[in-house]
Parts: C-alpha cells; sequence; structure tokens
C-alpha cells in the first residue's frame, strides 16, 4: 500500500512540476535575437552583473517562480547578458543604454526595443509587466 500511495504521489507531482515549463534561456544575445525571430516571439534580455543583489534575488525568486517559468516560456525567447563578461556584452549594454542593473529590455520577434524594466520586481509584478510588454506588441 505505501508504494501505491508513493508511485501516486511521485506521478502527481510531476505532474505539476510538468505544467510548468523551465526557461530555455538562450546561450546569448545572438543566438537570442535569432530564435525570436524564427519563432516569432518576444525577447526578453536580462542584463546583470554577478556582483548585482537585485540581480541575485530577480533569479532566486522572480525567476524561479512557476507562473514567471510558465509565462516566460510561452511567450518569449529570454536571455541573460552579463555585461561584464565580453566586450561583446558591454556593447550591448550601451546599446540598450543599461545605466542601472538588473536592466531587463524587451524587443519584439523584428528587434525593436519594445519596453525595459530596470531594478527587481517581485513574481507577481514581473508577471503584470510581462502582460504589459505582450499587449503592448501586439498592437505595433
Amino acid at each position: 500500500m505505501k508504494q501505491v500511495v508513493t508511485a501516486i504521489s511521485i506521478g502527481v507531482l510531476t505532474l505539476t512540476v510538468g505544467a510548468y515549463a523551465a526557461v530555455d534561456w538562450a546561450q546569448d544575445y545572438k543566438s537570442a535575437t535569432d530564435r525570436a525571430a524564427k519563432e516569432k516571439k518576444l525577447l526578453m534580455v536580462d542584463l546583470y552583473a554577478d556582483w548585482c543583489g537585485p540581480c541575485r534575488m530577480l533569479d532566486k525568486t522572480t525567476f524561479s517562480n512557476a507562473d514567471v517559468q510558465a509565462a516566460l516560456s510561452r511567450d518569449f525567447v529570454a536571455v541573460k547578458v552579463n555585461i561584464e563578461s565580453t566586450g561583446e556584452n558591454r556593447d550591448l549594454a550601451k546599446k540598450t543604454d543599461t545605466r542601472a542593473i538588473p536592466h531587463i529590455v524587451f524587443f519584439d520577434s523584428d528587434g525593436k526595443k519594445v519596453s525595459d524594466l530596470i531594478g527587481y520586481y517581485p513574481p507577481d509584478q514581473f508577471l503584470d509587466e510581462l502582460r504589459k510588454v505582450a499587449k503592448q506588441a501586439a498592437k505595433k
């Protein structure tokens, strides 16, 4: 009987976890833009640095939230860009006018900037922002 209950519990847990797809983060900005264009999705670029406390908090609480992960997986191609790791990433930070981090920039599938966010957002507020970005992009 214990084995049956354990098996059922594992099955339910697997189905619950499976309902929320983890974000398939792109490896770099170029591959993310290519994928967004191909899949006709919005692009979310998270510009961050390793030493940034609010950036780490965004990773720990917001990007790990199941509802945020589901929304990002469904509607966006997401990429994290460490603004200090390469010259190319530093150039992107300049191009996007990054003056504070975390700086999250949203582009449509054609590469046109739709919106941006600066600072930490808890999961519920971030989901609201994702909805606004999707709605704004649909109008264009």
